[in-house]
């Protein structure tokens, strides 16, 4: 069964255009999940990304405004730098934002710019 999910995600990578990328923050990064996801996402990719993959974006969650330090440094060094995609934005929200209304509006606009 397993094998069977992890071919069918592998064909979907290599139609998709664009990922979008979300991630609850730990200690400063992503979650552990999302680091596996990226690990195995290596090795699909490897030695470079999925042809039809050109953009990607990242929506972050966490309980402080000053903890996205190393969320964004993986960002960039595994999607921007690495894989060259097209950056298209990065959406965060923290504390009480996080049950906002304002700050799903926010990120209803901003799923919507992501064409």
């Amino acid at each position: 069964m397993e094998v069977h999910i992890h071919r069918e995600v592998y064909n979907l990578l290599k139609e998709a255009e664009m990922l979008v990328i979300a991630s609850p923050i730990y200690y400063h990064g992503i979650s552990g999940q999302l680091k596996c996801v990226i690990d195995r996402f290596y090795s699909a990719a490897y030695p470079r990304g999925p042809k039809n993959l050109k953009k990607v974006a990242m929506i972050l969650s966490s309980g402080d405004a000053n903890m996205y330090e190393g969320a964004l440094f993986s960002f960039k060094g595994d999607f921007l730098d690495y894989l060259r995609l097209e950056n298209m934005g990065v959406f965060t929200a923290h504390g009480s934002e996080n049950k906002s209304e304002k700050k799903r509006e926010e990120l209803r606009a901003f799923g919507a710019s992501l064409r």
